[in-house]
C-alpha cells in the first residue's frame, strides 16, 4: 500500500491513500420511521375551483388539489379520487356522469376522465405534451383543450371515447382555456388579453372581449349561449365579468375570485371560488350567497431522527466531491477538481496538487496532445483562463476580461479554448494573441461546457430548448447552429458536466441520460446518423474520452469508472481523505450584550469561553480572568448573536462566478450556515467538503443535489425523472453522496414525491419542495417560498391569493407543521431606507462589478428613480408578503429566513428579508429566530447550532448595536466566528480588501 502523504491548509491535515474508508453513519445508518396520521378540517379554501353538476346540482370542488363533492345546499365535503391525481380545472360532464381534469399525475399534463365517484379515472389524452383547460362540449362527445402538440398552444378537441385529438386553432399567437357555445358550434378563449371565438367548422374568428384594463381569464358559457363571463384581473383584485351582446359589466362585489371558470348552473346563476368560499352569484341583479362547507384531509407525518453528524470528529473521511473529472489523451491519468484545488493522479495511483491557494480552481481540460491543462482561476481576483504546461510547470494567464470566464474547451490544434461567461455567453480565445470570438450569445438559459469536433469545425453544448435538455452545434465560420435531441423527448441529464462531449475521432457525442452513460453516432459535424445506445446501468456522470475514442471515464456517486462505448465498468481506485478543521485555541468574548436565541431579551455583561470549536460555558463577566492561554475579544460595547442562515440558497448556481468570493461574502454578514435548496451536486458535496477541511473559506453548507423534476424543466440544476429506474438511481446518489436535504421540483410526479419522502426520512434527512398539498399529506417537511414558481407558471399558487391565504393554508401549514421559507424578493424595496448598502465596504470588495451594478439597478427601482425588474417587488407588496407570514405566525406555523440567492442579492438580501419583516410587524423575537434556531431545527442540528449555549458549536455574530431593538444592527458585522475561529471583516475580506 502507497504511504499517505499530507498537507496542511489552514490548519487541515489531508491524507490520500488508496484504502477503502468505511461509509459514514449517516449513510450506514437508516432511522425508524413512526408516521403520524393528522387530521385537518377547514372550511375556507385558497384558490379553490368549482364546478356544479347539471344532473342534481352537486357542487364539484378542487381544494388545495384534493377533489371533493357537496350538495348544493352545502354540508360536509366527501373527499374523491386519489390523493395523487393532482388535478386541476375540474368540470362535470354535461350528464354529470363523469368529471373532466388537467391532471400531472404521470408526469405530463393529460387531460383525464373520473367517474363522479371518484373511484375510477383514466387519461383521455397521451404523448410527451402538455394537454390543458379541458372543457366538454355541450354533447357530451367531446373535450376542448389547450395543447402544445403542434409547437406552440392552440386549441384541439379530443372525443371522450378516445383517439387521435384534432387541432381547431392554427394561429402563431397562443390560444388557451376554451369554453364551448351551447350550441357546439364555436369555442371561445383567451388569445393575449382578448377573448377570442372561434367557428369549429369554417374556422373563422372573432373578438368577443376586446383588450382593456388589466387582463382577462377563464371564459365561460352560459347554457342559453346569451353571456359570456370571464374573470378580469386588475391591481384592484381579480372580479368576474360577463359579456352580453357586447356590453361587459362586473356581476357580484367579491375581488378575490379564484382564477378558474365561473360555472353557470343556470342561465342566471354563476358558482365559483372567492374570498375563500364557494359562493353562488345571480348575474342578473349580482345578488350573491356562500355555501358553507367542512372539507377534511389526512396528513401523514413522519417523526424520524435527524441523521448523525459528527462535527468534532478528526477521522478521515472519504473524498466524494470530485468536480469535472477529465481524462487524459494517453488514458492514463486524470484531472479534477477537489478540496478546493485541482489534482492530477495517475489511474490507480496517488494524486498530485497542480495548484495550491485558495483561489477558486474549476474545469481542468486536457490539451489533445496531453502536454497542457487549461483551467479557470480567480487568483488574479475574477475567474480567468489559464494554461498550465506540465513539462515546465509554469501558469499562463489567458484571459484578462473583468468578470468570470470558465469552462475552457480544447481545440483539436490548440490553438483555441472555446469557453463561457457569466452573460452565459459561448466564445473562444486564440491563446497566441488573445482575441476573444462570439459564438453564441448569453440567454437567461445557462449551457452545458462546450465540446469540439474533430476537425475543429463545430461546438457541441447542451441547451435548454423546447423545456428539455437537448444538444446544440454550432458552425464556427458561419455561426449557423442547430438544435437535436439526444433520443425522442429526451434530455441531458444536467447543464454542466454531463455532456455531450465529442469523441477525439469525431465519431461519436457522449452524455449522462435518464442518469446513465450514452453514445450517439454522429457526422463529422455532430449530427445524428443513428439512435443512441446506453453503455453504463448505474447513476453516471461526467463523461470523458481518451485518445482511442473507445474508452471513457465517469463519475458514480463520488467514484471515479472506466467504461467503452460498448459497455461493461470497472472502478478506478482513486480515493483519498480529508480531515475536519478543528482549533485548538481558547478564547474569551466579552458580550455587553449576547442573545442568546433562546429568549427575547438578552443578557448583559456576559464572558462566553469558547475550547476549540465549541462553547464551554457562558458565565458573568470577570474583569480578572486569568489571561494565559487564552484569546481575548473585547465585545462590551457590542452585541453576540447566534450565527445566521440562509435557508434557501443555491450556493453552486453562480459559484463559478463568484468563485472565491462567495463564502467570505456570506462570512462577512454573519450568516455561518447556508442550506441548499438545488445545486449542482458534485459541486456541492466538494463545497461541503472544502469548508468542512479549511480549504475554503465561508459558512457551513448543508447540501442537496439537482433539484428531481419531471420530463419537462427549466434550470441546469434540475434533474429530469423519466421512471421508476431513474429515481432509484437518484436515491442511490442521495444515499451514498450523503445529501442533507432532497428537494423535488416543479413538475416532479406527487406519488414519486412521497417515495423520496419515506427514503430521504429513512436516512433522517428533510425533503422540500414549492408545494403545501399533498406534499404535507405525504410526509414532505417544508415548503420553498410562501408563494412562487409552481407548475401551473408564476401566475397561480395554491397556497395564496389577492386576499389570502385563508383557513386551508393556514391549518395545513401549522397542523402539519410545515414550515415556509420567505424568499422575500419585495424586501429590496427596503434599500431606499437604507441605500448605503450599496456602498458598503463588503459590497465594494467582494461584489464583481456585474453584481454591484445589478445591486444599484435595485436601489434606483427601490428609489422610483429606474425600471424594475421581474422579480423586484413594490411596497405594497412587500406589506402584503409579510401580512402572509404574520398570518403563518399566528396559526402557529413555521417561517424561516431564506433568500433564493444568487436570484436575488447574495448576503445582502438575507438582511433586507429580516428588516421587511421587522418593518412590517412580525416581533423582533421571531424574525431573529427566522434566521436562527429555527432553521437549526429544520436541519436537525439543533443540538449543536441554533442558539449559543454551554455544548454548542461556537458559531457566533458580533455586531454593533442591539438587534432586538433594531434588525439593521444585525448586518454591521464587527467579528463573525465560525467553528470556534473568530475572524474581522477585514480578515474575512483578506485578499480583495
Amino acid at each position: 500500500m502507497t504511504s499517505p502523504t499530507f498537507r496542511r491548509v489552514g490548519g487541515a491535515a489531508l491524507a490520500f491513500t488508496l484504502a477503502v474508508l468505511p461509509m459514514s453513519a449517516a449513510r450506514a445508518s437508516q432511522p425508524e420511521l413512526k408516521p403520524a396520521p393528522v387530521v385537518v378540517t377547514v372550511s375556507e379554501g385558497t384558490n379553490l375551483a368549482v364546478s356544479t353538476s347539471p344532473r342534481d346540482g352537486t357542487i364539484l370542488f378542487d381544494l388545495q388539489g384534493q377533489l371533493f363533492t357537496l350538495p348544493r345546499d352545502g354540508g360536509t365535503a366527501t373527499a374523491i379520487g386519489d390523493t395523487n391525481l393532482d388535478p386541476y380545472w375540474p368540470s362535470f360532464s354535461p350528464d354529470g356522469k363523469l368529471i373532466a381534469v388537467q391532471s400531472l399525475a404521470d408526469g405530463m399534463f393529460r387531460v383525464r376522465l373520473l367517474t363522479a365517484d371518484g373511484r375510477s379515472s383514466w387519461p383521455l389524452t397521451r404523448g410527451e405534451y402538455d394537454d390543458t383547460y379541458p372543457a366538454w362540449s355541450p354533447d357530451g362527445t367531446r373535450i376542448a383543450f389547450t395543447s402544445d402538440r403542434a409547437g406552440g398552444e392552440d386549441i384541439w378537441t379530443v372525443d371522450t371515447r378516445g383517439g387521435e385529438p384534432r387541432r381547431i386553432t392554427t394561429a402563431a399567437t397562443a390560444e388557451s382555456q376554451p369554453t364551448w357555445s351551447p350550441d357546439g358550434r364555436g369555442i371561445a378563449y383567451v388569445q393575449g388579453n382578448t377573448i377570442e371565438s372561434i367557428d369549429v367548422a369554417t374556422g373563422a374568428v372573432t373578438t368577443l372581449v376586446p383588450a382593456g384594463q388589466g387582463t382577462v381569464a377563464a371564459p365561460s358559457w352560459s347554457p342559453d349561449g346569451k353571456s359570456l363571463s370571464f374573470l378580469r384581473i386588475g391591481p384592484g383584485g381579480r372580479t368576474v365579468q360577463v359579456w352580453q351582446a357586447g356590453a361587459i359589466r362586473q356581476v357580484g362585489a367579491h375581488t378575490d375570485v379564484f382564477p378558474f371558470p365561473a360555472r353557470w348552473s343556470s342561465p342566471d346563476e354563476l358558482v365559483y371560488g372567492a374570498n375563500g368560499a364557494i359562493v353562488v352569484t345571480q348575474a342578473s341583479s349580482g345578488a350573491s350567497k356562500t355555501v358553507p362547507f367542512r372539507a377534511t384531509f389526512t396528513l401523514k407525518r413522519d417523526h424520524y431522527e435527524p441523521k448523525a453528524r459528527d462535527f468534532d470528529t478528526r477521522r478521515p473521511q472519504p473524498v466524494r466531491g470530485i468536480v469535472g473529472p477529465a481524462l487524459s489523451p494517453d488514458g492514463r491519468s486524470v484531472v479534477f477538481k477537489a478540496l478546493n484545488d485541482l489534482w492530477v493522479a495517475p489511474l490507480g495511483g496517488v494524486p498530485k496538487q497542480i495548484t495550491s491557494d485558495s483561489a477558486y480552481e474549476i474545469d481542468p481540460a486536457w490539451s489533445r496532445d496531453g502536454k497542457q491543462i487549461a483551467y479557470a482561476s480567480d487568483k488574479a481576483g475574477t475567474e480567468d483562463l489559464y494554461v498550465l504546461d506540465l513539462a515546465t510547470n509554469q501558469h499562463r494567464r489567458i484571459t484578462t476580461i473583468d468578470g468570470a470566464e470558465y469552462a475552457p474547451a480544447w481545440s483539436p490544434d490548440g490553438k483555441t479554448l472555446a469557453f463561457q461567461d457569466q452573460a452565459n455567453q459561448t466564445l473562444t480565445v486564440d491563446i497566441a494573441t488573445g482575441t476573444v470570438t462570439a459564438v453564441l450569445p448569453g440567454s437567461f438559459s445557462v449551457p452545458g461546457k462546450p465540446s469540439w469536433s474533430a476537425d475543429g469545425k463545430t461546438l457541441a453544448l447542451a441547451v435548454n430548448s423546447a423545456d428539455r435538455n437537448q444538444i446544440q452545434l454550432v458552425a464556427l465560420a458561419t455561426g449557423a447552429s442547430k438544435v437535436v435531441e439526444p433520443a425522442p423527448f429526451g434530455s441531458v441529464s444536467t447543464r454542466g458536466d454531463d455532456g455531450p462531449v465529442f469523441s477525439p475521432d469525431g465519431r461519436w457525442l457522449a452524455f449522462s441520460m435518464d442518469s446513465v452513460l450514452w453514445v450517439l453516432p454522429v457526422a463529422p459535424d455532430g449530427t445524428p446518423t443513428g439512435r443512441a445506445h446506453r453503455i453504463t446501468t448505474e447513476a453516471s456522470d461526467a463523461p470523458s474520452w481518451a485518445g482511442d475514442s473507445r474508452t471513457l471515464l465517469y463519475l458514480h456517486n463520488g467514484t471515479l469508472k472506466l467504461t467503452t462505448v460498448d459497455g461493461g465498468s470497472k472502478e478506478v481506485p482513486l480515493r483519498f481523505s480529508y480531515r475536519q478543521e478543528k482549533p485548538e485555541s481558547r478564547l474569551v468574548i466579552h458580550a455587553g450584550r449576547l442573545w442568546d436565541g433562546r429568549d427575547p431579551e438578552p443578557r448583559t455583561n456576559v464572558d462566553i469561553l469558547v475550547v476549540g470549536n465549541r462553547i464551554q460555558r457562558i458565565e458573568p463577566h470577570q474583569p480578572d480572568r486569568p489571561r494565559g492561554g487564552w484569546t481575548f475579544i473585547d465585545a462590551s460595547g457590542l452585541t453576540v448573536t447566534p450565527g445566521l442562515v440562509d435557508a434557501h440558497n443555491h450556493q453552486q448556481m453562480r459559484s463559478k462566478v463568484f468563485g472565491d468570493r462567495q463564502g467570505r461574502l456570506l462570512l462577512s454578514y454573519g450568516i455561518t450556515s447556508t442550506r441548499s435548496t438545488g445545486d449542482a451536486v458534485y459541486r456541492a458535496v466538494e463545497d461541503r467538503e472544502s469548508l468542512a477541511a479549511g480549504t475554503r473559506l465561508g459558512p457551513r453548507y448543508f447540501m442537496t443535489g439537482e433539484m428531481l423534476e419531471g420530463t419537462r424543466l427549466l434550470w441546469e440544476f434540475s434533474r429530469p425523472v423519466r421512471d421508476e429506474r431513474q429515481l432509484a438511481l437518484e436515491l442511490s446518489r442521495v444515499r451514498e453522496l450523503d445529501y442533507d436535504l432532497v428537494k423535488t421540483y416543479e413538475r416532479f410526479r406527487v406519488d414519486w414525491q412521497a417515495k423520496v419522502a419515506d427514503q430521504a426520512h429513512r436516512q433522517g434527512i428533510g425533503t422540500t419542495s414549492h408545494y403545501l398539498y399533498p406534499a404535507v399529506a405525504n410526509g414532505v417537511d417544508s415548503k420553498e417560498h410562501l408563494f412562487g414558481p409552481s407548475k401551473w407558471g408564476f401566475g397561480f399558487a395554491r397556497e395564496s391569493s389577492f386576499g389570502g391565504p385563508y383557513e386551508d393554508v393556514l391549518q395545513l401549514a401549522a397542523r402539519g407543521r410545515m414550515l415556509f421559507s420567505t424568499t422575500l424578493f419585495s424586501a429590496s424595496t427596503l434599500l431606499a431606507d437604507d441605500p448605503g448598502i450599496v456602498a458598503d465596504p463588503r459590497v465594494r470588495a467582494l461584489f464583481t462589478t456585474q453584481d454591484k451594478q445589478a445591486l444599484n439597478a435595485k436601489l434606483l427601482c427601490a428609489q422610483g428613480l429606474g425600471p424594475c425588474g421581474f422579480l423586484d417587488g413594490t411596497p405594497a407588496q412587500a406589506r402584503r408578503d409579510v401580512e402572509l407570514i404574520k398570518r403563518l405566525l399566528a396559526a402557529g406555523a413555521g417561517v424561516v429566513a431564506g433568500t433564493d440567492a444568487p436570484l436575488d442579492t447574495t448576503a445582502v438580501s438575507l438582511h433586507l428579508n429580516l428588516r421587511s419583516m421587522a418593518k412590517y410587524g412580525v416581533e423582533p423575537f421571531q424574525v431573529l429566530r427566522s434566521a436562527t434556531s429555527v432553521p437549526a431545527r429544520q436541519l436537525g442540528v439543533d443540538k449543536d447550532l441554533g442558539t449559543v449555549e454551554a455544548g454548542k458549536l461556537a458559531d457566533l455574530v458580533i455586531v454593533s448595536g442591539d438587534p432586538t431593538r433594531d434588525i439593521a444592527a444585525l448586518a454591521d458585522v464587527r467579528w463573525v466566528v465560525k467553528n470556534g475561529v473568530p475572524r474581522t471583516v477585514d480578515d474575512v475580506i483578506g485578499p480583495f480588501r
